[in-house]
């Protein structure tokens, strides 16, 4: 968790930005894939719901996943969720977490962004 109180949390509920899965689905390709180029400085991830696929192992956005982990911000799959849909032993990025680590990073976070 970050020690910054001025640090942004992602907090991330499904893989597609939207309602339509279709076009959600390029809209999140889109994000993920390019946010690394335009954030000045490290934010918290965090994956629940149908977002943890996101970080499977055949995710459409991981390599963007991948390079915001080495702009040093942190990735967390919520666990229940991983267990829920049956993929724990697919996730390729980040690691897993817990609601009470996502209510931790709520609450130490400066900002939340709802994804």
């Amino acid at each position: 968790m970050s020690e910054e109180p001025s640090h942004t949390l992602y907090y991330v509920r499904s893989e597609s930005l939207g309602v339509d899965p279709e076009i959600g689905g390029r809209l999140a390709q889109s994000f993920w894939n390019s946010l690394h180029e335009r954030l000045d400085e490290a934010a918290d991830i965090a994956f629940a719901n149908r977002g943890v696929f996101l970080t499977l192992d055949d995710s459409p956005v991981l390599e963007g996943l991948k390079r915001l982990t080495e702009k040093g911000c942190r990735i967390y799959a919520c666990g229940t969720c991983l267990d829920y849909y049956q993929v724990r032993d697919r996730l390729a990025v980040g690691e897993v977490g817990s609601i009470p680590l996502l209510q931790q990073l709520m609450r130490d976070a400066g900002k939340v962004i709802t994804v």
